[in-house]
């Protein structure tokens, strides 16, 4: 049987995070599925269709999909800027964060630098568990980048990310920054 709607947009919504968070890429065919269902209905309504762009964009940065990646880049700039609900349980992502892990996906690491940088100023006014993650994610970033500064600038943004996701308990965030900070300071 296929799953409800609600399901759907459960699903569709939360996988593609929880594998982002857990490192760990399972049900994505699933995901796929239902977003291409989504995508097919002439009726869809904008919100579930960013939806499933969203969760498509997630799964093309854990799968490093570069192809998609640059699609989903230029389909989702009307949600720049914004703090998009994941599931009615989850806080949200920040879009800016999106396009900075897209942009990163592409190898345009200026243009993910700008959008991790949006995405810190959106999240320093009170999204703390949002801000962790984009800390980390641009840290990332700064790191294959490797331009003058980068380096000490990833070791700030990681040292702040593991403040936080120590503070709130954020037990997988807080092992892949430290598997970053021996990375960096090796």
């Amino acid at each position: 049987s296929s799953p409800s709607s609600a399901k759907r947009r459960l699903i569709r919504n939360t996988v593609p995070s929880a594998a982002r968070i857990s490192d760990v890429s399972t049900r994505f065919e699933l995901v796929e599925a239902i977003s291409q269902s989504v995508f097919a209905s002439p009726s869809a309504h904008p919100g579930p269709v960013y939806a499933a762009q969203i969760g498509q964009a997630l799964i093309a940065v854990q799968r490093s999909d570069v192809t998609t990646a640059e699609e989903l880049y230029s389909s989702l700039d009307a949600i720049r800027g914004t703090m998009y609900p994941q599931c009615p349980l989850a806080p949200g992502l920040s879009t800016d964060r999106l396009f900075g892990l897209l942009a990163h996906t592409m190898s345009n690491l200026d243009q993910a630098a700008s959008h991790f940088e949006d995405a810190l100023t959106f999240c320093r006014s009170g999204y703390r568990p949002e801000l962790a993650w984009t800390c980390c994610d641009y840290a990332d970033a700064l790191r294959d980048r490797g331009a003058d500064g980068d380096r000490e600038k990833a070791i700030q943004l990681l040292d702040e990310s593991l403040t936080i996701s120590s503070e709130l308990s954020m037990r997988p965030l807080m092992e892949r920054v430290l598997s970053r900070r021996e990375i960096l300071k090796a």
